[in-house]
Protein backbone atom coordinates (compact mmCIF):
# COMPACT_ATOMS: atom_id res chain seq x y z
CA UNK A 1 0.00 0.00 0.00
CA UNK A 2 2.93 2.26 0.98
CA UNK A 3 4.52 2.07 -2.48
CA UNK A 4 1.45 2.86 -4.17
CA UNK A 5 0.97 6.00 -2.51
CA UNK A 6 4.60 6.75 -3.09
CA UNK A 7 4.35 6.19 -6.88
CA UNK A 8 1.45 8.43 -6.67
CA UNK A 9 3.62 11.07 -5.27
CA UNK A 10 6.31 10.29 -8.27
CA UNK A 11 3.02 10.85 -10.93
CA UNK A 12 1.92 14.39 -8.76
CA UNK A 13 5.14 16.12 -8.93
CA UNK A 14 5.62 14.84 -12.44
CA UNK A 15 2.49 16.47 -13.83
CA UNK A 16 3.30 19.00 -11.36
CA UNK A 17 6.61 20.61 -12.82
CA UNK A 18 5.66 19.93 -16.17
CA UNK A 19 2.44 21.82 -16.08
CA UNK A 20 3.82 24.75 -14.15
CA UNK A 21 2.16 24.07 -10.82
CA UNK A 22 3.27 26.85 -8.09
CA UNK A 23 1.74 24.04 -5.49
CA UNK A 24 0.27 20.78 -5.24
CA UNK A 25 -1.27 18.71 -2.98
CA UNK A 26 -0.20 14.79 -2.22
CA UNK A 27 -1.71 12.36 -0.18
CA UNK A 28 -0.28 12.49 3.32
CA UNK A 29 2.22 9.45 4.62
CA UNK A 30 5.18 8.83 6.39
CA UNK A 31 7.34 7.53 3.61
CA UNK A 32 5.84 10.74 1.71
CA UNK A 33 6.95 13.21 4.72
CA UNK A 34 10.53 12.17 4.35
CA UNK A 35 10.70 12.25 0.57
CA UNK A 36 9.47 15.75 0.74
CA UNK A 37 11.74 16.35 3.55
CA UNK A 38 14.89 15.16 1.82
CA UNK A 39 14.54 17.44 -1.64
CA UNK A 40 13.25 20.21 0.74
CA UNK A 41 17.15 20.22 2.23
CA UNK A 42 18.90 18.97 -1.40
CA UNK A 43 16.85 22.33 -2.49
CA UNK A 44 14.24 20.89 -5.26
CA UNK A 45 11.24 22.11 -3.69
CA UNK A 46 10.43 25.38 -1.91
CA UNK A 47 8.89 23.96 0.90
CA UNK A 48 5.80 21.63 1.99
CA UNK A 49 3.07 21.81 4.40
CA UNK A 50 1.00 19.52 6.27
CA UNK A 51 -2.61 20.32 6.01
CA UNK A 52 -3.86 19.57 9.45
CA UNK A 53 -8.26 19.36 8.34
CA UNK A 54 -7.05 17.04 5.12
CA UNK A 55 -4.91 14.15 5.06
CA UNK A 56 -2.58 15.83 2.53
CA UNK A 57 0.85 17.73 2.51
CA UNK A 58 0.57 20.95 0.36
CA UNK A 59 3.75 20.90 -1.79
CA UNK A 60 5.36 24.50 -2.82
CA UNK A 61 7.68 23.26 -6.47
CA UNK A 62 10.71 25.45 -7.40
CA UNK A 63 11.86 26.57 -10.82
CA UNK A 64 14.46 28.81 -11.27
CA UNK A 65 14.77 31.07 -14.64
CA UNK A 66 11.17 30.48 -15.53
CA UNK A 67 12.31 26.67 -15.92
CA UNK A 68 11.78 23.63 -13.17
CA UNK A 69 14.68 22.86 -11.18
CA UNK A 70 14.39 18.87 -11.37
CA UNK A 71 14.62 18.03 -14.95
CA UNK A 72 12.74 14.46 -14.72
CA UNK A 73 12.08 12.36 -11.65
CA UNK A 74 11.25 8.64 -12.57
CA UNK A 75 10.02 5.62 -10.47
CA UNK A 76 13.08 2.50 -9.90
CA UNK A 77 11.26 0.79 -7.87
CA UNK A 78 7.47 -0.19 -8.37
CA UNK A 79 4.74 -1.53 -6.72
CA UNK A 80 4.78 -5.29 -8.43
CA UNK A 81 8.52 -5.35 -8.47
CA UNK A 82 11.12 -3.85 -5.96
CA UNK A 83 14.75 -3.10 -7.10
CA UNK A 84 17.74 -3.31 -4.91
CA UNK A 85 20.91 -2.33 -5.73
CA UNK A 86 24.13 -3.02 -4.07
CA UNK A 87 27.08 -0.63 -3.35
CA UNK A 88 29.25 -1.21 -6.53
CA UNK A 89 26.05 -0.77 -8.67
CA UNK A 90 25.39 2.34 -7.03
CA UNK A 91 29.00 3.72 -7.67
CA UNK A 92 29.08 2.28 -11.48
CA UNK A 93 25.33 4.27 -11.96
CA UNK A 94 27.53 7.60 -9.90
CA UNK A 95 30.63 7.53 -12.34
CA UNK A 96 28.50 7.58 -15.02
CA UNK A 97 25.87 10.35 -14.39
CA UNK A 98 28.15 12.00 -11.69
CA UNK A 99 26.24 15.35 -10.99
CA UNK A 100 23.36 15.60 -13.44
CA UNK A 101 21.47 12.26 -11.91
CA UNK A 102 21.05 10.56 -8.35
CA UNK A 103 19.02 8.12 -7.36
CA UNK A 104 16.85 7.99 -3.73
CA UNK A 105 17.52 4.92 -1.86
CA UNK A 106 16.07 3.42 1.26
CA UNK A 107 17.95 2.46 3.84
CA UNK A 108 17.94 1.51 7.26
CA UNK A 109 18.93 4.51 8.03
CA UNK A 110 16.11 6.12 6.32
CA UNK A 111 16.23 8.10 2.80
CA UNK A 112 19.10 9.52 1.70
CA UNK A 113 21.02 10.25 -2.12
CA UNK A 114 22.90 8.10 -4.13
CA UNK A 115 25.62 10.13 -3.50
CA UNK A 116 25.39 10.14 0.30
CA UNK A 117 25.24 6.52 0.22
CA UNK A 118 28.40 6.13 -1.82
CA UNK A 119 30.58 9.14 -0.28
CA UNK A 120 29.73 9.30 3.12
CA UNK A 121 27.44 6.47 4.57
CA UNK A 122 28.82 3.00 2.49
CA UNK A 123 25.44 1.59 2.34
CA UNK A 124 22.88 0.56 -0.22
CA UNK A 125 19.10 -0.55 -0.04
CA UNK A 126 16.45 -0.19 -2.39
CA UNK A 127 16.21 2.45 -4.75
CA UNK A 128 13.30 4.46 -4.94
CA UNK A 129 13.50 6.74 -7.88
CA UNK A 130 15.53 8.76 -10.47
CA UNK A 131 16.07 11.97 -10.12
CA UNK A 132 17.55 14.16 -13.26
CA UNK A 133 18.77 17.48 -12.79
Amino acid sequence: MNNFLFADLISRIRVGYKSRFLSIKVLKNKLAINFLFLLYKIGLIRSFHILNNESKILVYLKYKNNKSVIYSIDLISKPSRRVYWTLNELSHNYRRYSFSTFYIISTSQGLITSNDAILQKNISGEILCKVKL
